[in-house]
């Protein structure tokens, strides 16, 4: 497969991560995003997500579903991540350092790398730093672009984050 796409697509690995030193088609910490969907504008910087954006919410393919409620996702591995979580209610992986576990192995490794290492890959031009990119977007549009995109269905205040104060 590598050979096929080296040679047909032309998808050479030219980035070397400076953290890890592993090899990239794009660099992901630049938070490039060359790929524009041609029917909504939404940038992605891997063409792959691009790709599956467009058969997710433009065509509006979902082909998995689950018989134990109506969701349906348009991956495998996004139903079977569903079904452990949710369903099964399974936290498999724990975090050595602290306890705290996890349903999906991504989420305990993203847990150790920003709380536990302190890495934080995402940096904003006000040079605060971020171990996740939608932490880096929602500081970006709450505190630069004072957005409050949500409003208390009681008082109508409205608030930078749905998510309780800290």
């Amino acid at each position: 497969m590598i050979t096929h796409r080296d040679t047909i697509h032309n998808e050479l690995k030219d980035y070397a991560c400076n953290n890890c030193e592993k090899k990239f088609e794009f660099r992901i910490h630049e938070g490039r995003k060359d790929y524009t969907c041609d029917k909504c504008e939404k940038k992605f910087g891997q063409k792959s997500r691009l790709l599956k954006h467009q058969r997710k919410v433009h065509e509006g393919r979902k082909d998995y579903a689950r018989d134990k409620c109506e969701k349906k996702f348009g991956q495998k591995s996004r139903l079977l991540k569903h079904q452990r979580k949710v369903h099964e209610g399974r936290k498999d992986y724990a975090c050595d350092n602290c306890e705290k576990k996890f349903g999906i192995k991504q989420c305990l490794l993203r847990h150790q790398k920003t709380v536990h290492d302190g890495l934080k890959d995402f940096a904003c031009y006000c040079e605060k730093r971020f171990g996740l990119r939608m932490n880096l977007i929602r500081h970006q549009k709450t505190v630069h672009e004072g957005r409050k995109d949500f409003v208390c269905n009681k008082c109508e205040k409205k608030f930078g984050e749905k998510r309780p104060a800290p």
